[in-house]
């Protein structure tokens, strides 16, 4: 992966804890995503407002990753697990606050 980057490194440790089946579909989905960039169409990403943009692993567990596009780099903001069909206030106030963060 050349172009998909971390903005924390606690992003990664996360998406790194869950068990090797999980962590592979993760990696391969972060491997898509550098492959692709914005090319990359839903069902595996969504975009969530203008700038920010939500990649779903499908796995038994709904984990979502939040990105951006900044120069010629992919930015990880945010990572977490989905328990309901709406992205909860919480992690998207995360999201924004990182997103100006980098801007």
């Amino acid at each position: 992966m050349n172009r998909v980057k971390f903005l924390r490194d606690d992003i990664q440790t996360f998406l790194l804890s869950f068990d090797d089946s999980v962590v592979s579909k993760i990696i391969n989905s972060l491997e898509l995503l550098d492959e692709l960039g914005e090319q990359i169409r839903p069902s595996r990403s969504k975009k969530v407002t203008k700038d920010i943009y939500e990649l779903r692993v499908f796995t038994d567990l709904s984990v979502r990753i939040f990105y951006t596009f900044h120069g010629r780099n992919i930015w990880i903001l945010h990572a977490f697990v989905k328990k309901s069909q709406k992205i909860p206030r919480k992690e998207l106030r995360i999201v924004i606050n990182r997103l100006r963060y980098l801007r």
